[in-house]
């Protein structure tokens, strides 16, 4: 699955999904641009070191539609039938895989707001903005238990170099381009 993360204005992204043998997706405007690591990009990171198929791109992966993404339509919508029968499918695939996710989906944004808060501490430690996101990153990981805070733990190293590396990625790309990203291993395409 290629997942494209495109700069789409000054403090604006989407985010389209190619899947083979499934509709490509599309969320646009994409929420929580940031000028270092979009919002999205952390799950992406986060749920593929993690392994998470019950998060937000394993859901996708597995033919669901993570509940925020709708089905591009490539055509322009002239085949107002087909697109109506692919998004009941993907809709109702969905819903059957939110209610299949048990703990990967919690874990998800849990996991994607620690590792975030953690790494923007090291270029953003004095912010007032970061000061308050520590002490709620502080209640959040004592609500985890043991198990679970020692595999974030064991991630962290890995998903903090892959997010410096995709940030000096996204840093440099150009309004307009796209950051081409294969899940599940994160690798840049192209």
């Amino acid at each position: 699955m290629q997942v494209d993360f495109i700069k789409t204005g000054d403090r604006r992204y989407s985010v389209r999904i190619r899947r083979n043998g499934a509709p490509a997706l599309i969320m646009d405007p994409a929420p929580g641009f940031d000028p270092d690591l979009p919002h999205d990009m952390v799950h992406f990171v986060a749920e593929g070191v993690l392994g998470l198929k019950g998060g937000v791109f394993g859901q996708i992966a597995a033919g669901g539609n993570a509940g925020g993404f709708r089905i591009e339509t490539p055509d322009g919508g002239r085949d107002a039938k087909a697109h109506r029968r692919a998004v009941r499918k993907q809709a109702a695939r969905g819903e059957k895989l939110v209610k299949e996710q048990g703990r990967d989906g919690v874990l998800s944004e849990l996991a994607a707001f620690l590792f975030d808060v953690a790494w923007r501490c090291r270029s953003r430690p004095d912010s007032a903005a970061q000061q308050a996101a520590l002490g709620e990153a502080e209640r959040v990981r004592a609500s985890l238990g043991a198990e679970e805070r020692a595999r974030l733990d064991a991630a962290a190293p890995r998903v903090f170099r892959h997010f410096d590396r995709l940030s000096a990625a996204w840093r440099a790309l150009p309004s307009g381009e796209a950051l081409a990203l294969e899940w599940p291993s994160l690798e840049q395409v192209g």
